[in-house]
Order: C-alpha cells, then structure tokens, then sequence
C-alpha cells in the first residue's frame, strides 16, 4: 500500500498505517520546506485531526522526536513549523521523511470497539461458512466507504467496508467474516 491509507468514513476507526517495526503508525509525510522560516509541508496520513496540533510529539524518521510549533493551513496538506526547525535548509533535511506515532498512542485515542487499519492487514478473511478467501494485504478508500484489499488464491479481491458485506470483525482471532458483493445478488 502506498501508505496513504486515510480514511475519513463514518466507521469507526483510524486510517493510521503501520510501520515496518510494528510498534510504530505512519501519520504523514513531509513533503518538502514551506518559505524560509523552517515551516514545511505535510501529507498527513491520519484522521486524527489534532495528529499536528501545536505541542504535539511527532517521530520523524532519522531525526528522533519533532515537537509541532505551529500549524496552518488546510488539512489536506497542512504548512507546520517544529521546535528547532528555523531555517529553509533545516527544514530541507526533513524533506520525504515519515512521520509517526507509536502504536500504544494510537490506540490510546480511539473509542472503545474501534480499531486502526493497521490492526486489520493480515487479518484472514473468510465467508460466513468457514471458507477462506484471502488475507488483508491493505485497505482503501473510495467514496463512501473504505475497501478491503484481500489477496486471496492467485486474485484479488475487493470488499467494501459496508454492513452487508463485511459482517464481523474479530481482532482477538485475527478473522474477518465477510460476503462477497457477487453473493449478495
């Protein structure tokens, strides 16, 4: 997955991706400086909304924690400045850096019953009978609601997150029970 994997549907869950370490969720990327006073541009990854709010820890990749100072602009891409970070050539070095959380952080945030993208990629996903049809390999989004990226045997297969499709989600079992839209006709 490119890790974009926002979300912003009205299910309730964070689209925040997991890192390579497994401990840690990709919330956005700097995409380069912002003028000359160390303020950069972020492609967020997240629908936490206060994810950049001043005061907020960031893990920058290569860099350690970053401390956010300011933020404006639009939520798609927000302009934010950190502690430290002063100058174009000091906020060049941050350029095409990940920006995460820790996982424990995440989960922190969410309400009871919720769950992260992260925690559904690799789930198993299987019909209401027991058949298998894949794992989770990534999610989605497109519309009105978030999709399920399956590979299953030799295939993909695409499963919106919309009640008469998606039926359970169990993240104690690791299973997921789900009908294929071809079933549901």
């Amino acid at each position: 997955m490119d890790q974009r994997s926002t979300s912003r549907s009205t299910d309730p869950h964070s689209a925040e991706v997991g890192g390579t370490d497994g401990e840690t969720l990709v919330v956005g990327e700097i995409r380069g400086p912002h003028g000359v006073r160390g303020e950069v541009r972020v492609d967020p990854r997240t629908d936490v909304p206060d994810r950049f709010a001043p005061g907020a820890v960031l893990l920058c990749d290569d860099v350690g924690p970053l401390t956010v100072e300011t933020v404006r602009g639009e939520l798609g891409q927000p302009i934010v400045r950190f502690e430290g970070i002063n100058s174009r050539e000091a906020a060049e070095r941050l350029k095409d850096r990940l920006l995460r959380v820790t996982r424990e952080h995440s989960r922190a945030r969410i309400a009871p019953g919720s769950f992260l993208w992260a925690d559904l990629v690799g789930i198993t996903v299987e019909t209401p009978d027991g058949l298998r049809l894949g794992t989770v390999r990534d999610l989605l989004r497109a519309g009105g609601a978030d999709i399920l990226i399956v590979d299953g045997d030799g295939a993909e297969l695409l499963l919106p997150m919309i009640e008469g499709v998606v039926r359970s989600i169990d993240l104690v079992e690791r299973r997921i029970v789900a009908v294929p839209q071809e079933e549901l006709k």
